[in-house]
């Protein structure tokens, strides 16, 4: 069970005098299970590559595979890669359509056929820290923390198998931003596999994601938290990673356990 991404690359308006190169040559694994940040300057490919993975972007070059299914292979159907790969947006909420919560979390449920009970949705609820009483109000009447949160329960709810973040803190209070992390830590120890598209770092810092750099189009980096974390400033700033004071820290204290540990070797 992986996502597997080989010699991706998309161009948008080929062949035209607006053609600019999105992804290039790109590489990658994703096994079940995983946390995986996506970082880089907005423009470097991130949301390009997201949309590869459930098909909403069909590769030009290179394949991506779900689960070794090729998303290009006219024997599958994308239904069913929409179903096992579920995209949290950016502003997923512009795209409610229903008169009650109730109806827009069982929407894709019904569309994928997939079996949905009411313990299930009140487990959402909950982890989303939602009254389950707001099932039959207007998702129109929430506020923009609360229609973030319907919007993810509305993904979760069809139990798709990797899920996808872009960006979802965007244009949310401290508040909210922080419940919405809790809720993507939570969902990663329950065995989910996550992938992530976010400038907010130092929130994953206990779980150590692996991490994908892009930067023009390409891989800079792609490995361990702890790799990422202790790559030259110049290259982080480059690719538009500024670190906080916590991660700075952590970055330094790695750093120095290194060198311990390649003192103690010279010194056998």
């Amino acid at each position: 069970m992986s996502i597997k991404v080989k010699n991706l690359t998309y161009t948008y308006s080929k062949n035209t005098p607006f053609e600019k190169i999105a992804l290039n040559n790109i590489n990658l694994e994703i096994k079940s299970g995983e946390l995986w940040l996506f970082v880089g300057h907005t423009g470097s490919g991130k949301s390009t590559l997201i949309n590869t993975f459930n098909g909403l972007l069909i590769p030009q070059q290179g394949e991506v595979y779900i689960d070794e299914e090729s998303t290009k292979s006219k024997e599958i159907k994308i239904k069913d890669i929409r179903r096992k790969v579920g995209i949290i947006f950016q502003y997923p909420e512009t795209q409610f359509f229903l008169p009650t919560i109730k109806e827009e979390i069982l929407y894709a449920p019904k569309n994928f056929n997939v079996n949905i009970d009411k313990k299930e949705i009140s487990f959402y609820m909950q982890l989303l820290s939602l009254p389950y009483e707001y099932l039959e109000r207007s998702p129109f009447n929430l506020s923009g923390g609360e229609m973030r949160k319907v919007a993810i329960i509305s993904v979760l709810s069809y139990k798709p198998e990797y899920i996808i973040f872009d960006e979802p803190t965007v244009g949310l209070d401290y508040s909210t931003r922080e419940s919405v992390f809790n809720t993507i830590k939570q969902l990663n120890k329950m065995g989910k596999t996550i992938i992530l598209s976010t400038h907010w770092i130092s929130e994953f810092l206990e779980l150590k994601p692996n991490v994908l750099m892009l930067k023009d189009s390409k891989e800079a980096f792609i490995g361990s938290f702890d790799e990422f974390i202790t790559l030259d400033y110049n290259i982080l700033e480059d690719s538009g990673i500024i670190l906080d004071e916590k991660l700075d820290l952590y970055r330094k204290t790695i750093i120095h356990k290194k060198e311990n540990i390649k003192n103690k070797i010279l010194n056998i």
